[in-house]
């Protein structure tokens, strides 16, 4: 039994690792950094992809109590333990999703936050960014560039000694 237990949350682990990237928890310090950055008006929706255990999601439904918040994630040993920290400890304005991100619908959002591999970001994350997100929305993207052929709109914040947060708008 215990090994039909530990198969399932291996191979879940591994397709989302897979999917988009491995899991690195976001540094404290970055977390503030996001928070510093991002800036929200009163009812945006905001989506973490890939929430893992939605450090990002709770800080910034902290920050935008007034603001929905979401964090997708499809791993389920790692989205149950995001959802039980939820329910004990709130915020009440986060909702978690068990699913795949790239079948979320883009364009119900005005901030997108992921942590994606470079190959997952310019073949699949950008793409649909571009294709189905309003006009004026914006992408963070953690640690990992936005492609070259997007740097126009594209701000990177960070010194050398820190990882960067490259925030990609939609004209």
């Amino acid at each position: 039994m215990y090994w039909i237990i530990f198969f399932v949350v291996i191979v879940s682990l591994a397709i989302s690792g897979y999917s988009m990237a491995p899991w690195v928890p976001t540094r404290k310090k970055d977390i503030e950094r996001v928070l510093e950055i991002l800036q929200l008006n009163p009812k945006e929706k905001f989506l973490e992809v890939g929430a893992w255990d939605a450090r990002i999601s709770s800080a910034v439904a902290r920050k935008y109590p007034q603001n929905s918040i979401v964090g997708i994630e499809m791993a389920f040993p790692i989205y149950f333990m995001a959802l039980t920290r939820k329910l004990l400890f709130g915020p009440k304005n986060m909702k978690l999703k068990l699913g795949n991100a790239f079948k979320e619908d883009f364009w119900k959002y005005e901030a997108i936050y992921v942590f994606g591999m470079p190959d997952k970001l310019q073949k699949k994350i950008i793409p649909k960014f571009l294709l189905e997100a309003k006009k004026w929305t914006k992408i963070y993207s953690y640690v990992f560039s936005i492609p070259q052929e997007y740097k126009d709109n594209t701000i990177s914040y960070g010194s050398e000694h820190q990882a960067k947060i490259h925030v990609l708008e939609k004209k």
